[in-house]
Protein backbone atom coordinates (compact mmCIF):
# COMPACT_ATOMS: atom_id res chain seq x y z
CA UNK A 1 0.00 0.00 0.00
CA UNK A 2 1.33 3.35 -0.74
CA UNK A 3 2.29 5.60 1.95
CA UNK A 4 1.60 9.65 2.18
CA UNK A 5 3.27 11.98 4.86
CA UNK A 6 0.72 13.95 6.51
CA UNK A 7 2.48 17.39 5.85
CA UNK A 8 1.53 16.72 1.97
CA UNK A 9 -2.21 16.26 2.38
CA UNK A 10 -4.35 18.40 1.55
CA UNK A 11 -5.90 19.63 5.15
CA UNK A 12 -9.47 20.77 3.86
CA UNK A 13 -10.08 18.77 0.14
CA UNK A 14 -8.72 14.93 1.11
CA UNK A 15 -11.29 12.19 1.87
CA UNK A 16 -10.25 10.53 5.14
CA UNK A 17 -11.30 6.90 6.15
CA UNK A 18 -10.49 5.57 9.58
CA UNK A 19 -9.84 1.47 10.24
CA UNK A 20 -8.80 -1.06 12.36
CA UNK A 21 -4.71 -2.08 11.36
CA UNK A 22 -6.08 -6.15 11.12
CA UNK A 23 -7.75 -4.46 7.85
CA UNK A 24 -5.01 -3.82 6.35
CA UNK A 25 -4.09 -6.72 4.52
CA UNK A 26 -7.31 -7.21 3.04
CA UNK A 27 -8.01 -3.68 2.28
CA UNK A 28 -3.99 -4.00 0.46
CA UNK A 29 -5.77 -6.98 -1.59
CA UNK A 30 -9.12 -6.11 -2.19
CA UNK A 31 -9.49 -2.40 -2.28
CA UNK A 32 -12.43 -1.01 0.55
CA UNK A 33 -15.14 -2.94 0.06
CA UNK A 34 -18.54 -1.54 0.74
CA UNK A 35 -20.71 -2.94 3.95
CA UNK A 36 -22.98 -2.25 6.60
CA UNK A 37 -21.32 -2.67 9.91
CA UNK A 38 -22.44 -3.81 12.85
CA UNK A 39 -23.01 -0.69 14.49
CA UNK A 40 -24.76 0.41 11.51
CA UNK A 41 -27.39 -2.79 11.13
CA UNK A 42 -31.15 -1.36 11.34
CA UNK A 43 -29.62 2.26 10.85
CA UNK A 44 -27.87 1.83 7.62
CA UNK A 45 -29.93 0.33 4.00
CA UNK A 46 -27.29 0.17 1.70
CA UNK A 47 -23.71 -1.04 2.09
CA UNK A 48 -21.26 1.98 1.48
CA UNK A 49 -17.92 3.26 2.23
CA UNK A 50 -18.14 6.63 4.81
CA UNK A 51 -15.20 8.52 4.38
CA UNK A 52 -14.93 12.65 5.59
CA UNK A 53 -13.42 15.70 4.04
CA UNK A 54 -10.29 17.13 5.61
CA UNK A 55 -9.36 17.69 8.58
CA UNK A 56 -12.08 19.65 10.44
CA UNK A 57 -14.74 17.60 9.40
CA UNK A 58 -12.83 14.35 10.46
CA UNK A 59 -12.50 15.93 14.43
CA UNK A 60 -16.45 16.99 13.98
CA UNK A 61 -16.52 13.13 13.35
CA UNK A 62 -14.77 12.07 16.30
CA UNK A 63 -17.20 14.64 18.49
CA UNK A 64 -19.62 13.10 16.92
CA UNK A 65 -18.74 9.54 17.85
CA UNK A 66 -18.38 10.36 21.50
CA UNK A 67 -21.78 11.57 21.71
CA UNK A 68 -22.82 8.45 20.04
CA UNK A 69 -20.62 6.28 22.28
CA UNK A 70 -22.13 7.91 25.05
CA UNK A 71 -25.70 7.23 24.22
CA UNK A 72 -25.39 3.86 23.55
CA UNK A 73 -26.36 0.94 25.72
CA UNK A 74 -24.06 -1.48 26.57
CA UNK A 75 -26.00 -4.28 25.87
CA UNK A 76 -25.86 -5.28 22.07
CA UNK A 77 -29.26 -6.97 21.85
CA UNK A 78 -31.21 -3.84 23.53
CA UNK A 79 -29.10 -1.22 21.48
CA UNK A 80 -29.95 -3.38 18.04
CA UNK A 81 -33.69 -3.62 19.39
CA UNK A 82 -33.91 0.33 19.97
CA UNK A 83 -32.59 1.00 16.40
CA UNK A 84 -35.20 -1.43 14.59
CA UNK A 85 -38.19 0.02 17.08
CA UNK A 86 -37.07 3.86 17.31
CA UNK A 87 -38.41 4.19 13.49
CA UNK A 88 -41.73 2.90 14.37
CA UNK A 89 -44.61 5.19 15.72
CA UNK A 90 -45.65 2.72 18.17
CA UNK A 91 -42.42 3.39 19.80
CA UNK A 92 -42.12 5.40 23.04
CA UNK A 93 -39.90 7.86 21.98
CA UNK A 94 -40.44 10.18 24.97
CA UNK A 95 -38.84 7.70 26.68
CA UNK A 96 -35.50 7.60 24.37
CA UNK A 97 -35.50 11.35 25.14
CA UNK A 98 -35.70 11.30 28.88
CA UNK A 99 -32.64 8.56 29.04
CA UNK A 100 -30.69 10.53 26.00
CA UNK A 101 -31.49 13.69 27.79
CA UNK A 102 -29.50 12.19 31.46
CA UNK A 103 -26.97 10.18 29.55
CA UNK A 104 -25.35 12.92 27.37
CA UNK A 105 -24.59 14.92 30.21
CA UNK A 106 -23.56 11.36 32.43
CA UNK A 107 -19.74 12.25 33.05
CA UNK A 108 -19.64 8.35 33.86
CA UNK A 109 -20.87 7.27 29.85
CA UNK A 110 -18.70 10.63 28.71
CA UNK A 111 -15.46 9.04 30.55
CA UNK A 112 -16.05 5.29 29.42
CA UNK A 113 -16.77 6.84 25.68
CA UNK A 114 -13.26 8.33 25.84
CA UNK A 115 -11.91 5.48 27.18
CA UNK A 116 -13.80 3.38 24.10
CA UNK A 117 -12.60 5.93 21.54
CA UNK A 118 -8.82 6.08 22.77
CA UNK A 119 -8.50 2.31 22.46
CA UNK A 120 -10.34 2.66 18.83
CA UNK A 121 -7.84 5.18 17.83
CA UNK A 122 -4.69 3.36 18.86
CA UNK A 123 -5.94 0.47 16.98
CA UNK A 124 -6.25 1.77 13.90
CA UNK A 125 -4.96 3.52 10.74
CA UNK A 126 -6.21 7.10 8.68
CA UNK A 127 -6.40 6.43 4.85
CA UNK A 128 -6.23 9.20 2.15
CA UNK A 129 -8.51 8.31 -0.37
CA UNK A 130 -8.12 9.26 -3.91
CA UNK A 131 -11.93 10.04 -5.18
CA UNK A 132 -13.67 11.14 -8.35
CA UNK A 133 -17.02 12.47 -7.92
CA UNK A 134 -20.07 11.40 -9.69
CA UNK A 135 -17.59 8.05 -10.13
CA UNK A 136 -16.82 7.09 -6.74
CA UNK A 137 -19.43 9.38 -4.71
CA UNK A 138 -21.67 12.77 -4.83
CA UNK A 139 -22.22 15.42 -2.71
CA UNK A 140 -26.16 15.17 -3.92
CA UNK A 141 -26.63 12.10 -2.44
CA UNK A 142 -28.53 11.57 0.14
CA UNK A 143 -28.09 10.30 4.16
CA UNK A 144 -29.79 7.52 4.77
CA UNK A 145 -30.25 8.14 8.70
CA UNK A 146 -31.62 11.36 8.08
CA UNK A 147 -34.20 9.93 5.07
CA UNK A 148 -35.37 7.91 7.62
CA UNK A 149 -38.34 7.67 10.35
CA UNK A 150 -35.96 8.72 13.69
CA UNK A 151 -36.95 11.14 15.57
CA UNK A 152 -35.57 14.48 14.72
CA UNK A 153 -35.03 15.35 18.18
CA UNK A 154 -33.29 12.00 18.89
CA UNK A 155 -31.12 12.36 15.84
CA UNK A 156 -30.01 15.73 16.93
CA UNK A 157 -28.23 14.82 19.64
CA UNK A 158 -25.80 13.25 16.97
CA UNK A 159 -26.31 15.92 14.17
CA UNK A 160 -25.51 18.69 16.25
CA UNK A 161 -23.27 20.71 14.12
CA UNK A 162 -25.21 23.77 12.80
CA UNK A 163 -26.98 21.84 9.83
CA UNK A 164 -30.37 21.11 8.92
CA UNK A 165 -31.55 17.96 9.61
CA UNK A 166 -34.61 17.65 7.38
CA UNK A 167 -31.96 18.76 4.56
CA UNK A 168 -31.58 15.03 3.14
CA UNK A 169 -28.20 15.38 1.48
CA UNK A 170 -24.78 14.02 3.30
CA UNK A 171 -22.65 16.10 5.45
CA UNK A 172 -18.58 16.84 4.96
CA UNK A 173 -18.11 15.17 8.27
CA UNK A 174 -20.27 12.08 7.31
CA UNK A 175 -19.64 11.30 3.73
CA UNK A 176 -20.20 7.69 1.86
CA UNK A 177 -19.32 6.13 -1.31
CA UNK A 178 -22.30 5.42 -3.78
CA UNK A 179 -23.92 2.74 -2.93
CA UNK A 180 -22.31 -0.44 -4.13
CA UNK A 181 -19.16 0.95 -4.64
CA UNK A 182 -15.72 -0.49 -3.91
CA UNK A 183 -12.46 2.00 -3.61
CA UNK A 184 -9.62 0.31 -5.40
CA UNK A 185 -6.49 -0.08 -3.63
CA UNK A 186 -4.89 1.84 -6.06
CA UNK A 187 -6.96 4.63 -4.64
CA UNK A 188 -5.92 4.29 -0.99
CA UNK A 189 -2.82 5.43 0.55
CA UNK A 190 -1.91 5.07 4.47
CA UNK A 191 -1.34 7.84 6.40
CA UNK A 192 1.84 8.69 8.22
CA UNK A 193 2.29 11.22 11.12
CA UNK A 194 5.96 11.76 12.28
CA UNK A 195 6.68 7.46 11.53
CA UNK A 196 3.67 6.77 13.44
CA UNK A 197 0.90 5.47 11.32
CA UNK A 198 -1.66 5.13 14.41
CA UNK A 199 -5.07 6.95 14.53
CA UNK A 200 -3.96 8.65 17.49
CA UNK A 201 -1.60 10.65 16.36
CA UNK A 202 -3.29 11.58 13.34
CA UNK A 203 -6.37 13.30 15.03
CA UNK A 204 -3.51 14.84 17.42
CA UNK A 205 -2.22 16.31 14.08
CA UNK A 206 -5.36 17.15 13.06
CA UNK A 207 -5.86 19.11 16.34
CA UNK A 208 -2.92 21.35 16.32
CA UNK A 209 -3.22 22.26 13.11
CA UNK A 210 -6.99 22.95 12.99
CA UNK A 211 -9.37 26.18 12.36
CA UNK A 212 -12.23 24.41 14.59
CA UNK A 213 -12.48 25.85 17.91
CA UNK A 214 -12.65 22.59 19.72
CA UNK A 215 -13.81 23.55 23.03
CA UNK A 216 -16.41 25.38 22.13
CA UNK A 217 -17.38 23.41 18.24
CA UNK A 218 -16.11 20.10 19.67
CA UNK A 219 -16.78 19.55 23.32
CA UNK A 220 -17.16 16.14 23.85
CA UNK A 221 -13.80 15.74 21.43
CA UNK A 222 -12.21 18.29 24.34
CA UNK A 223 -13.69 16.12 27.24
CA UNK A 224 -11.63 13.46 25.10
CA UNK A 225 -8.40 15.51 24.63
CA UNK A 226 -8.51 15.96 28.62
CA UNK A 227 -8.74 12.60 29.33
CA UNK A 228 -5.93 11.26 27.54
CA UNK A 229 -3.97 13.99 28.56
CA UNK A 230 -4.71 12.91 32.31
CA UNK A 231 -4.42 8.89 31.43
Amino acid sequence: MKIVDINNIDFDNSFLHYTNKSNLKSITQNGLLPKIGRNAKNIELTKKVFFTKGFDNTLILMDSWIKWLTLRPKSNFIYMCGSFYMKHKIFPRFVVDIIFKKWIKNDRRIERACKTLDSILINSVFLELDLKENIDFSYEDIDEVKNQAFSRKQLSYIYTYGYDLNNPKLELWNMHTLSGKTIENNKISLINCDNSTTAKDIILFMVKNTKLDIQQYCPFLNKYLEYISVY
